[in-house]
């Protein structure tokens, strides 16, 4: 799996393209099939790390609308 972006949104805060993160699970000795991976989340790694409540107001502010 690869952290390439997929659409190319904004940070809202600093203009930069925001990077889709994922989760997976392991994948089960008894069975065949590979891990289940989805969505988790969009992130700005340097908004999150520098601001982080303002990062995550605007964020919820743009999703919950």
């Amino acid at each position: 799996m690869t952290d390439e972006l997929i659409c190319a949104d904004l940070c809202p805060l600093c203009s930069r393209p925001l990077r889709p993160e994922f989760r997976s699970t392991r994948p089960s000795a008894q069975q065949d099939h590979p891990a289940r991976v989805w969505f988790y989340r969009y992130h700005c790694d340097s908004c999150q790390s520098v601001r982080p409540h303002p990062f995550w107001d605007v964020m919820r502010a743009l999703y919950e609308s």
